[in-house]
Order: C-alpha cells, then sequence, then structure tokens
C-alpha cells in the first residue's frame, strides 16, 4: 500500500463552484489519464467530487489536477484532502460503499468507482496492486450492502430532485433535461412512480436511449431543440446532462417564470440569473447536501458497522499485498529454509516481532507440531 495516493476534491470542503472546476468530459478524463499512466492512475468524477486515485506522491497529483483545470496549485492545496498509503486505500473502500457520499448509502456511487476503474484498466493498464486495490473495494462494497443496513430503503439525489418536483403542486409538469443520462434516467423512474406527475423528456435526436420507457403514457419525448418552445406549459424543470454550456439561460425565458428549477448537474446546467426572474426558484446540489442530513443522520449505525467491515477487509487486503510481494521469493526462500536450524529462525522472530504477533507465530507452529 505504500505509495498509493489520493487526491480528493470533495463536497465536504468544496462548494460546486469550486467542484465543478475538476470536472471533466470523458475526452479530458483520458488524456489526463494518459499523461501519467506510468502511476496507475483511477480518476472519480461525480457531481460532488473528483478523486484521484494513483502511485506516486500527493505532489504529483495535485500538479496533474491543477494543470488539466487551471487552478493555482496554492488555491487547490486549501480545499484538497489528500490521503496517503493505507488512508488511500480505506478513502476508496469508503466512497465506493457510500458512506462518504452527500446522501449516505446511495447506490449510484459504485457504478461510478467501477467504470472508472474499468477505463483505466482497459484503456491504459493498471499495476497488480492498484488492481488488488480496487477490487478489493468493490466486492466490500457488495458485502457492505449485503450485510448492512446502509442500502435499505436508500435515497439518493435523483430521488429528492423527483420528492421536491412532486411536492411542488397538486399537478406537475416536469421537463428533464438529459432524461438519458446516469443521473437523468434515475430521475426519470422516480418521477415516474408520482401519481401527480406527467414529464416532458428530451432526447438527442439521434439517440434511442428512453425506449425503455417510451410506451409510459405520462411521459412525452420531444428533441433538444425544442425545448424553449415547450418550457412555457412546464411547471418545474430539472437538467441533468454532462453539457459544458448553459442547456436553460434567463435571457430565453419570460420575465414571469412561476416555476421550480432544478440543476443536477456539475458544472451547472441552469443560468443562476434564472432565479432573479419573477416566481422562479432555483436549487442545485448544493441544496441536496443539506437536504441529504435527515436520512445520513438514521443511518449513523450503518456507517459504523461498515467502517468496521472496511478495517477487516483492508487487513486482509493488506496481507494479500504483503504475500503478493513475497511469491517470487518462494523458491529461494525453500532453499535457504533447509539451511537454517528452527531454533535460529525462531531467535530471529523473537528478536523482530512484538510480543503479541511473535505469540501468534508461535501459536500457528504449533499446530504442525502436533
Amino acid at each position: 500500500m505504500k505509495n498509493f495516493t489520493c487526491i480528493s476534491v470533495n463536497h465536504k470542503l468544496c462548494g460546486q463552484a469550486f467542484r465543478s472546476l475538476f470536472t471533466f468530459d470523458s475526452a479530458q478524463c483520458e488524456k489526463l489519464l494518459f499523461d501519467v499512466k506510468d502511476l496507475s492512475p483511477v480518476l472519480i468524477c461525480t457531481c460532488n467530487r473528483t478523486e484521484l486515485y494513483f502511485c506516486g506522491t500527493p505532489e504529483e497529483g495535485i500538479r496533474l489536477l491543477c494543470g488539466h483545470s487551471g487552478v493555482e496549485i496554492a488555491k487547490l492545496k486549501r480545499k484538497v484532502m489528500i490521503f496517503t498509503d493505507k488512508t488511500a486505500v480505506k478513502r476508496l473502500y469508503s466512497v465506493s460503499c457510500g458512506i462518504e457520499s452527500v446522501v449516505i448509502g446511495e447506490d449510484e456511487i459504485l457504478g461510478q468507482v467501477r467504470r472508472a476503474y474499468d477505463l483505466s484498466r482497459e484503456r491504459i493498464g493498471l499495476s497488480s496492486e492498484v488492481n488488488m486495490i480496487f477490487q478489493g473495494a468493490i466486492a466490500c462494497a457488495k458485502k457492505i450492502k449485503t450485510e448492512t443496513e446502509l442500502s435499505k430503503t436508500s435515497v439518493s439525489t435523483a430521488t429528492l430532485a423527483a420528492k421536491e418536483a412532486a411536492h411542488y403542486k397538486d399537478n406537475v409538469r416536469v421537463m428533464l433535461l438529459g432524461a438519458s443520462g446516469e443521473i437523468g434516467s434515475l430521475v426519470l423512474k422516480n418521477l415516474l412512480s408520482y401519481k401527480n406527475v406527467t414529464v416532458l423528456a428530451t432526447a438527442r435526436s439521434h439517440r434511442n436511449a428512453l425506449e425503455y420507457v417510451s410506451d409510459d403514457p405520462k411521459l412525452e419525448i420531444i428533441p433538444y431543440e425544442k425545448r424553449y418552445e415547450r418550457i412555457g406549459k412546464c411547471d418545474c424543470i430539472i437538467s441533468a446532462t454532462s453539457s459544458p454550456h448553459y442547456t436553460v439561460t434567463a435571457d430565453m425565458l419570460s420575465d414571469n417564470e412561476n416555476k421550480l428549477f432544478i440543476d443536477l448537474a456539475v458544472p451547472r446546467d441552469i443560468d443562476p440569473a434564472v432565479e432573479k426572474l419573477a416566481g422562479a426558484r432555483l436549487i442545485d446540489m448544493d441544496f441536496f447536501t443539506e437536504l441529504a442530513k435527515e436520512n445520513n443522520l438514521k443511518k449513523l449505525d450503518s456507517v459504523e458497522r461498515s467502517k468496521l467491515i472496511i478495517d477487516e477487509e483492508t487487513d486482509e487486503l493488506e496481507k494479500q499485498l504483503m504475500f503478493h510481494d513475497f511469491l517470487p521469493q518462494f523458491e529461494s526462500l525453500d532453499r535457504r529454509l533447509c539451511e537454517v536450524s528452527a531454533k535460529e529462525l525462531f531467535f530471529r522472530l523473537k528478536s523482530e516481532l512484538d510480543s503479541q504477533t511473535f505469540g501468534k507465530v508461535i501459536e500457528v507452529i504449533k499446530e504442525y507440531g502436533e
């Protein structure tokens, strides 16, 4: 686990505006990874965090993120969290199972970690140690979801956003931008579960990603380019795209917008000036950070149990990594042990190990003498 590092820009220290500076699209992500492919990097980018895991020094990671974001090194150092060696491994395990999420126990993060890992593994290749660390984190997250209540009755940003929209009026017409995306598809599923909600979803004309729900009578699908033509008939607009530009701008709307605007994108999808329109209300990811606190309090017991599992699993991983490093030496060790007496070996172990560890070694060896 030595030299394994995590550089984290996340919701605990940074607001949405700062986090958005480290939101990389797929092309930017691949370029960043290839720039340091010898360090076995994995980059996890979500709405609430950008985390770079790699084998190197914190300074290397900070320079890399700054170089690709344009943020000054001194500015990032004031906002970043740095984890090294075993603490970096535990950070990955904690992130993967959802205890570091805005909404504790949310399910989306495990899939995001897996996709980030797969991208690096397939495109640039990873060291055996980093492969073992990520495989262990994914397996541990599954174990926590099975053995604790962390993800039972799971609440996510998508469910919270849909609830806000559904409770906005007795009958709500929602326009959903980005319905075919990772977050948007979850929002759509939640919206359609409410009887008082109908949805107008946009889709790029060349995509058929919404076919799985296209026969739902409460859903209408229109081309993305037609959004402004239909926005006047909607009560709530939710945007969850990966667009580098605003999907909704204030200058394209009337001055009297009695609507709820929900922005689930980082960087922002919806022009902040929208909130200045008469009757308009705009909420974003920072709003959901506060909203999630009540859900998180209910899951504190599961968080503590999850931390114990993580301790157990990372300890097991550490032993596996030590064993893996030691494997090439087995053949020469066999020959050397034939030349060393058991008494000599035990005196060496006695001098090198603490009493508790030495006692465990004695107990294991005793079994072979019975």
